[in-house]
């Protein structure tokens, strides 16, 4: 009955959208903006309440973002009744009344529809500005989408959309057809010419990224995470990229198809970004959500961030609401990518987007501070021990930029005050940094070499070094997306808190005065303690120890003198694990605490 009562409903849809509709016109709001949101690699099937929880993201990150376009890059949909899984898809924005366009991925051409019967399955539904493309171009879906002016019908940007092919190279230079490059050539001269000669701020939307996405991979402005690319180095670029070059249009490009990529680049001036994997019954690590894209009109300028709603694994099956839904990895252009310079000052932080900014300072003798909005400089009074906190109220909500100077600032306390951006590399008498629950995606601590306690947590680092941090007792970096953490110089390492990241291993050979850890929520599938004698307390939930794994680590827990306690719930081998082994040794083994 419900797939009757379905079916009936995707009948009338159909019936609807013979009726025929006019396009809809994409225009910049009244306060000079235009927001996009990108959704990738959904693989929506037609009969899958799996599925169904994809599109209930789609419709969450709509409601919240309000959007002025939806575009799709590619495999949007999988498996069999293809049609039917569209118009599920396309319901998502006409019930929301959101224009939308989409771009195929490889495998969008699959199983039972061509790219011919897909486009002619999805152009001209409600509120879909898709257009098939000229017949002589290569591929399926090449179209640009012009957005005009919020105070005029005069066009004010533009985007494109491109068909990347089914399996091309992603190393090739040549990968994108000729067609569709002089293609794109021709319609950039064009648009050019009617502004005046002035080329039009312009994104461009695909499914494959060209090799150059490989190229960012690694540079101190590129933000996000990367699992599935390798870097890349060299001056060889792809035809389509030096095209782009040549017009000097288009500002950002947008693709997907690696699902354990979400990053954002620069390169040459043009920003290549992937979008957040969308779909559920995919491979991958990062979760589902979606990413936004807000056009300045009048500037070569915009502003982009990550949304995740879920985390999610195919392998296991799980599907659970992430712990924030706050915006990640934000970056706006050109401003993000400028390379950053060196500060002068000893300590240097950007405030993004709030009217209020708290900070607590210890130490000795005088700390100035210049707050970055032109009022009078603050002068503070240190006192080791005993923190200074000052706060400040801004006349507006904008990025701001502080400065701090000071003869001996041993402390800093900064948590939960939207940095996107923080320099310390001159301050080299800190002791104590606590810079939690930011937005921060690089920290340089290399020159804070009297460090003993950090706070990095909740903050968005995929990256992280500490090995010249040798005097460090406390570290609790957890709640980041750090793919890898070397602490083997941490030797005086007594706490270590790095639960919720994407650790595949950790060596804690040589932090032999650890008393507590915590490595919960990671992706471990061995762990060795031997060398941990102080060891009274670790919570390892979560990861991936199999019975014979959560064996081996029983049987480097260190005897001890009083009961100790260690969590392993979420484990593979939880229920098969022989927990003898580490009662031999005084300790208690538990599912959670």
């Amino acid at each position: 009955m419900q797939k009757l009562c379905i079916t009936i409903c995707l009948i009338v849809f159909s019936y609807f959208i013979a009726k025929g509709q006019g396009k809809p016109i994409l225009k910049f709001n009244a306060h000079a903006r235009f927001k996009i949101v990108q959704f990738t690699d959904t693989h929506i099937q037609y009969d899958s309440y799996r599925s169904d929880s994809v599109l209930a993201v789609m419709k969450t990150v709509i409601k919240r973002e309000k959007p002025n376009l939806v575009i799709l890059t590619g495999d949007v949909v999988g498996s069999d009744n293809r049609k039917k899984a569209w118009l599920k898809v396309a319901r998502v924005m006409s019930d929301a009344k959101v224009p939308w366009a989409a771009s195929l991925g490889n495998h969008d051409a699959e199983y039972e529809i061509t790219k011919e019967e897909t486009m002619a399955a999805i152009v001209g539904l409600p509120y879909n500005l898709t257009i098939s493309g000229p017949e002589e171009l290569a591929g399926k879906g090449n179209y640009v989408l012009p957005i005009q002016s919020s105070k005029s019908q005069k066009t004010a940007a533009l985007c494109y959309v491109l068909d990347s092919g089914e399996k091309p190279d992603p190393n090739a230079y040549e990968w994108m057809d000729d067609s569709q490059v002089q293609w794109y050539r021709k319609q950039s001269a064009a648009f050019t010419r009617q502004n005046s000669g002035t080329p039009l701020p312009s994104l461009a939307f695909f499914h494959i990224p060209f090799v150059e996405f490989h190229h960012v991979i690694g540079k101190s402005t590129t933000v996000g995470v990367n699992l599935d690319a390798i870097p890349a180095s060299g001056s060889s670029r792809s035809n389509l990229f030096t095209t782009m070059q040549e017009c000097k249009d288009v500002i950002g490009v947008f693709v997907g198809h690696e699902h354990n990529n979400n990053y954002i680049g620069c390169l040459d001036d043009i920003c290549l970004g992937f979008g957040q994997a969308t779909g559920r019954q995919i491979y991958g690590e990062l979760g589902s959500g979606a990413r936004v894209i807000e056009l300045y009109e009048g500037q070569r300028k915009f502003d982009s961030w990550i949304l995740k709603l879920y985390d999610n694994s195919r392998e296991k099956d799980t599907w659970k609401p992430a712990n924030s839904n706050e915006r990640k990895f934000f970056v706006s252009y050109p401003r993000s990518f400028a390379e950053k310079k060196p500060n002068a000052s000893k300590i240097t932080m950007t405030a993004d987007a709030d009217t209020r900014l708290g900070i607590r300072l210890s130490g000795s003798g005088t700390a100035t501070i210049d707050w970055g909005d032109g009022s009078a400089k603050q002068v503070l009074t240190l006192a080791d021990g005993a923190g200074v906190k000052i706060d400040h109220t801004y006349p507006d909500a904008s990025a701001h930029t502080i400065a701090i100077n000071g003869e001996h600032i041993t402390a800093l306390d900064c948590r939960d005050s939207k940095l996107s951006y923080l320099d310390v590399s001159n301050n080299t008498a800190l002791t104590f940094l606590d810079c939690s629950e930011n937005r921060l995606t690089y920290l340089d601590l290399s020159n804070n070499t009297a460090l003993k306690i950090l706070w990095c947590n909740g903050n968005q680092l995929n990256y992280l070094d500490v090995s010249k941090n040798a005097l460090l007792s406390e570290l609790y970096c957890y709640r980041n997306l750090l793919t890898n953490l070397d602490v083997t110089k941490n030797t005086r390492l007594t706490w270590l808190n790095c639960y919720q990241n994407l650790l595949t291993s950790l060596d804690l050979g040589m932090n032999t005065l650890l008393r507590r850890l915590d490595c919960y929520e990671n992706r471990l599938k061995t762990l060795d303690v031997s060398k941990n004698t102080a060891l009274q307390w670790s919570v390892c939930c979560d990861n991936q120890l199999s019975a014979e794994s959560l064996n081996a680590l029983f049987a480097t827990l260190p005897q001890s003198a009083a009961a100790a306690k260690l969590y392993v719930a979420g484990n593979p081998g939880e229920k098969d694990c022989d927990r003898s082994i580490a009662k031999s040794k005084n300790w208690t083994v538990g599912l959670r605490y």
